[in-house]
């Protein structure tokens, strides 16, 4: 079976988790309105796209590492080319965020919002009490912080070589574990503030930290040859029985809110079944879901700014009544796949692209460079 196919149903899920953020994003044009109980009792559980995302992150890592032998230049090469990928688009849509949601350029006038701004861009907390979301310039930007702590860890594990792996889950366990047990008690809760003095601790001890190393897992248990699922019809039927208990568990609230003991296990359920029967069966994923895969990050990141350009051009035209009634969440997520599009062709394989080119060369150029031998050494040598 070809391998490329057969990892298809990754792009699936990344596509459905950043289309169920947008949808749950996109309720709020309801509030107020008749609709909003229903269109807040259907669309709430889009949240856990989030989840969905940390998951298939962790296995989209061990999956793309797995073959490496580790060591320095690995992990520079791995940090650089993720940094790459996140970064500079991510600037843009902060950069975007704080003109377009956040009252234009008299945003920057508060020092608070500056050092906010700041604190975004530089994937730091701005406010490490307000667990998860920290009270950023851009709203999702609290899962992209998580997302690269995760590298930083993950390409620090990758200096331990055959190690790594022991080492990654020693840190995470520590981390998430031992630390919060040993000095406020522990919690599977995402929005425990723990009380560290320190901004970052708030996302180093953070549960979130455990669904990448869960994904982790599932990457590494798709790459045994002997976990499978077998036959022909058994990988069909557990896929059926494993979304079924995903849309159950949420929707009848026996699991409700982020986290690995809440969204996260059902989830982590239904890709450790899809990653064990692609294996014995090709799961095809239709073209407009591989191109909702390939466009995802866009998606998510960007989705915010498109929503709100979205409003503010029916408020210029006059047509405020479009955005609550049932078309705006259609219209919402048409305009959230447009401007996606723009920046996964533009940000993403535009100027990630040349931003990591360019690191890539440096960090090259830096490793391949001589070593100046010493005059001493080189009139040694002549004698």
């Amino acid at each position: 079976m070809n391998q490329e196919k057969n990892l298809h149903w990754v792009q699936l899920l990344r596509g459905v988790a950043a289309l169920l953020v947008v949808l749950t994003h996109s309720r709020y044009a309801l509030l107020g309105t008749p609709s909003w109980p229903l269109a807040d009792q259907l669309l709430t559980p889009g949240a856990m796209g989030v989840d969905l995302f940390f998951i298939i992150s962790g296995f989209i890592m061990y999956y793309s590492t797995a073959g490496s032998a580790g060591g320095a230049g690995e992990a520079l090469r791995f940090l650089i080319k993720r940094f790459a990928r996140v970064w500079p688009a991510y600037a843009i849509a902060t950069l975007a965020a704080a003109y377009v949601l956040n009252g234009g350029f008299s945003y920057f006038d508060s020092a608070a919002n500056r050092l906010t701004f700041l604190r975004t861009l530089a994937m730091v907390p701005a406010d490490p009490h307000q667990a998860p979301y920290f009270g950023l310039t851009l709203v999702v930007a609290w899962t992209l912080e998580f997302e690269m702590y995760f590298y930083l860890i993950f390409a620090a594990s990758m200096l331990f070589k055959r190690l790594r792996w022991f080492v990654l889950a020693s840190w995470v366990l520590l981390t998430v574990i031992l630390l919060p047990l040993g000095h406020a008690g522990l919690s599977m809760e995402v929005n425990r503030d723990h009380g560290f003095t320190a901004r970052y601790m708030s996302i180093v001890t953070s549960p979130f930290v455990l669904e990448f190393l869960i994904g982790v897992m599932i990457g590494w248990a798709h790459r045994q040859p002997w976990l499978r699922i077998p036959g022909r019809q058994m990988p069909w039927h557990a896929l059926g029985l494993s979304l079924s208990f995903v849309i159950f568990a949420i929707y009848s609230r026996a699991v409700e809110g982020h986290g690995p003991t809440h969204y996260g296990w059902p989830l982590a359920l239904l890709v450790l079944v899809m990653a064990l029967a692609s294996k014995t069966v090709q799961i095809r994923t239709p073209a407009l879901w591989l191109w909702m895969g390939s466009i995802s990050y866009s998606l998510y990141l960007t989705h915010p700014v498109a929503q709100g350009l979205e409003l503010k051009a029916l408020q210029m035209n006059g047509l405020n009544s479009l955005w609550s009634n049932c078309w705006s969440i259609q219209l919402s997520i048409a305009c959230a796949l447009s401007v996606a599009a723009l920046s996964h062709r533009y940000l993403e394989q535009g100027l990630s692209n040349k931003v990591r080119n360019v690191l890539l060369r440096l960090v090259t150029r830096r490793v391949e460079a001589p070593t100046p031998v010493a005059p001493a050494q080189a009139i040694k040598r002549r004698a």
